[in-house]
């Protein structure tokens, strides 16, 4: 098989982020990250940052948010905040109570134009408006839109573009993933946005993957929304915590050397005797 190497060169945001999305930095092409976390921790804040920071830094880049979860009005007060997110071109999505629209087809040919990356908010909510709309099962518009993703992520579109998918999931009381093991499987990393106390919204918060295809698990970055204009990352505290995990790897490989070295020696002994 042979791939066009651009195809390995990432979107980058400029921030430290990049080096938790990727072992080689920044957002890699045709794949597909989902998003959880607790609720209020800045789910759609950190992936609105993300992607008009990418826009930013590679302007040649075509970029697409799916709101099924928030209108105009609720969007435009988070431009306040953050004046970057105007940049970002929106589709809407809201239930058709009367059933006239069809927003399955309005997505489809949307993404048919060809996108680089297209972040949704959130799947659960998309995925409750296309039942509704073309009176299927939850698991049928799952299916679809599952489908609908495979393809562009296979550059199926009128740009040849491989899409990568930003998709932010709604999760449990408990904190737990909702949706099906085709979605889990789908997903090429699982980033989770979690509070240091979950039942104390002002407690530290960071972004970890517990799934993670292109990069490592377990490691922290923490943030914060106090700020206008930009998402805060604390890079010090991400370095500090990266020499950590780096020295007990460390330590981890020599006790297993010096276990193995033991275990040796005392079967030769045995032997001998």
């Amino acid at each position: 098989m042979s791939f066009n190497p651009d195809l390995f060169v990432n979107f980058r945001s400029g921030t430290v982020l990049d080096e938790l999305l990727c072992s080689y930095k920044g957002l890699p092409k045709g794949v597909n990250y989902m998003v959880i976390g607790d609720p209020g921790v800045g789910k759609t804040t950190i992936i609105l940052d993300l992607i008009a920071n990418i826009a930013r830094q590679t302007t040649a880049s075509r970029i697409l948010f799916i709101s099924a979860e928030m209108n105009e009005i609720d969007l435009a007060v988070y431009v306040r905040r953050y004046p970057k997110f105007g940049d970002i071109n929106i589709m809407f999505v809201e239930s058709d109570f009367e059933g006239e629209r069809h927003h399955l087809f309005e997505i489809e040919e949307v993404l048919q134009q060809g996108w680089d990356i297209v972040a949704i908010d959130s799947f659960h909510e998309l995925q409750g408006v296309i039942k509704e709309e073309e009176n299927i099962t939850m698991k049928l518009a799952e299916t679809k839109l599952l489908s609908l993703i495979k393809r562009h992520n296979k550059a199926g579109n009128e740009r040849q573009s491989n899409t990568t998918f930003l998709t932010i999931q709604q999760v449990t009381k408990s904190g737990a993933f909702i949706g099906s093991n085709r979605l889990k499987h789908m997903i090429t990393a699982m980033m989770e946005l979690r509070l240091e106390n979950p039942k104390n919204i002002y407690s530290d918060r960071f972004v970890v993957f517990s799934k993670h295809r292109r990069g490592d698990v377990g490691v922290r970055l923490y943030y914060n929304l106090i700020s206008t204009g930009d998402v805060s990352f604390d890079e010090q505290r991400f370095r500090q915590d990266c020499q950590l995990r780096s020295l007990q790897s460390d330590i981890s490989t020599q006790l297993r050397e010096f276990a193995g070295q033991f275990d040796r020696l005392f079967n030769n002994e045995i032997i001998k005797k």
